[in-house]
């Protein structure tokens, strides 16, 4: 009886790897796509931000990394191999199935996606590696001590796991839907390849980069990844034709996906089922100790297509309406404005945004006077939970991906442009882009980059907005300087003599009159970011005794 197996669930030594049992297996990796809510390493996609200059968190320490207060633990920090060993028990046993290849590969496939996902998730926190390709057991003393691989090897690795990948899932139009397809392992693909590029390129000649580096072999794999998938004609972007003022704020609160052109894979939450978070909750109901940036609000074009430093549309930024005004459409669809709807009950607007909530106490205040209206879908705040779907993959991103892998690889020409930048210009009315720019921005943050490639990443930065992509942006173009600067808020004085409840005080502000949450921490001359050490996380010391072969990361 001792010996009894589990009735709930199929243990690994049940398997016989027919299609069903592949397809339960792979489905308990599905939770780590990133979900609504904050939490782990993987935790909310709107969330995330919190550690970059797009958003400040009212924690000093909330990214230790980003802060430069992290230490090297003991054990756990991010190095769990747990789920490599379940996807390569899979992978070294799958060939005993009795179904045959055309029901089973694309369970193969998903598998072979899951490995360069985990692996990937691991080498953006530690850099080199060892590879494990097979599942371990406590006999295998040789492979427990492998050492750690060149990060380029591991990600060659990473990559022929998504070519495989790709020849084995399914197309779009035949996979089942909310499961990885050829299309969600063509952008991911696109996704790595772009990261380990930029990463080689800007971290070259420092103790994080790789010697003889051979980066434009990944920027071009991202091309052509991205390309591919371009070609393929899957995936479009959403019109917004219909709703050009509030279009772009609903692509990230709808509850159904399924019939989103641009949406390559989401996640499905129901409350009926009881699958639900609570973000919209939390960010129709308070601040939630946190704020957009300035910096992140300066970034955004005016309607002339010019920076608010060289154009004469711009109306300065004394109230939010100001700033606003003649500006990239997608900055009003991003924060809170007065007057917007923040909580739809029946049908009803039962709460409207009047003023941020920079008096609350706690997790009700808003940082910085520009509370997140990206994300917040008001007729699903009823206090029970969201439904609201999560986005993990979509089509903006492959654009904006083949956009910069082109202009990094110094093709970066109008056609690319048009099929590209522009076509997400498009879309909010925004004048194109062109390759000559026409213009100098006297604030562009890479001032020893061309001009196209600045705007190339500012594109980014506005179209990918609190999406959680900004942190590995900035680790990746090895951005110190964007990294360390202090951040602030809106501007304070449009808030005083307002009618707050409870009334203001104690605000942090700059000496030229800004939000300056940050002012009162160690963090108010810039995060305490150490180039030479937190672009890369600590190994933990016990596993340093437990494989002798393994070395700490630069600076620990």
């Amino acid at each position: 009886m001792l010996d009894k197996p589990p009735l709930d669930q199929i243990t690994d030594e049940q398997l016989n790897f027919t299609a069903t049992e592949m397809k339960l297996y792979s489905n308990q990796f599905y939770p780590d796509f990133p979900g609504w809510f904050p939490g782990a390493y993987t935790g909310g996609i709107f969330w995330l931000d919190n550690a970059t200059d797009n958003m400040v968190h009212g924690n000093y320490n909330y990214n230790a990394q980003i802060s430069g207060t992290g230490t090297v633990s003991a054990s756990g920090g991010g190095w769990d191999w747990t789920d490599i060993r379940a996807v390569n028990y899979f992978l070294a046993n799958y060939h005993k199935s009795p179904d045959a290849p055309a029901l089973t590969d694309t369970y193969v496939g998903e598998m072979y996606f899951w490995r360069a996902w985990f692996y990937f998730k691991l080498l953006r926190q530690f850099g080199d590696l060892p590879w494990y390709s097979r599942p371990l057991t406590t006999e295998d003393e040789e492979a427990l001590q492998a050492p750690r691989l060149k990060r380029n090897i591991i990600v060659d690795s990473i990559l022929n796991d998504l070519d495989s990948a790709v020849n084995l899932l399914a197309a779009p139009s035949q996979a089942e839907a909310l499961r990885i397809n050829r299309g969600v392992a063509l952008a991911f693909t696109s996704r790595v390849a772009l990261y380990e590029g930029t990463w080689e390129k800007y971290h070259n000649g420092t103790p994080f980069g790789v010697e003889n580096a051979d980066y434009n072999k990944y920027l071009r794999k991202a091309a052509d990844a991205a390309l591919t998938l371009i070609n393929a004609g899957y995936y479009q972007i959403a019109s917004i034709a219909d709703d050009p003022k509030f279009g772009y704020w609903r692509l990230f609160n709808q509850q159904d996906l399924s019939n989103n052109p641009e949406i390559i894979l989401w996640k499905k939450f129901d409350k009926s089922l009881g699958l639900t978070h609570f973000g919209q909750n939390m960010l129709a109901y308070g601040g939630n100790n946190t704020g957009l940036t300035k910096q992140l609000v300066d970034a955004y074009l005016c309607t002339d297509g010019k920076p608010i430093a060289v154009s004469k549309a711009y109306k300065g930024d004394n109230t939010l309406e100001d700033q606003v005004t003649n500006r990239d459409p997608r900055l009003a669809q991003t924060i809170l404005l007065p007057g917007y709807p923040r909580i739809i009950t029946g049908g009803d607007t039962t709460g409207k945004f009047i003023l941020p909530d920079i008096n609350m106490p706690g997790d009700g205040r808003c940082t910085t006077g520009f509370e997140p209206f990206k994300g917040i879908a008001p007729d699903d705040a009823d206090g029970t939970g969201s439904a609201t779907a999560s986005i993990i993959f979509r089509y903006a991103e492959v654009l904006l991906n083949y956009a910069e892998a082109k202009v990094e690889l110094g093709e970066g020409t109008q056609e690319v442009l048009d099929k590209t930048v522009n076509v997400l210009r498009d879309r909010v009315g925004m004048p194109r882009l062109t390759a000559d720019v026409g213009f100098t921005d006297p604030n562009w943050e890479f001032k020893n980059l061309s001009p196209l490639l600045n705007e190339v990443r500012r594109e980014r930065r506005v179209e990918l907005a609190i999406e959680g992509y900004r942190f590995d942006d900035l680790m990746r173009w090895a951005a110190t300087a964007l990294i360390k600067q202090p951040l602030y808020g809106a501007r304070y004085s449009q808030f005083v003599g307002k009618p707050f409840n409870p009334p203001l005080s104690n605000i942090p502000v700059s000496a030229d009159g800004y939000i300056f949450p940050l002012k009162n921490t160690p963090a108010a001359q810039g995060w305490q970011f150490n180039p030479g050490r937190d672009y890369l996380l600590p190994i933990p010391s016990d596993e340093l005794v437990l494989n002798k072969h393994l070395t700490q990361n630069p600076g620990w």
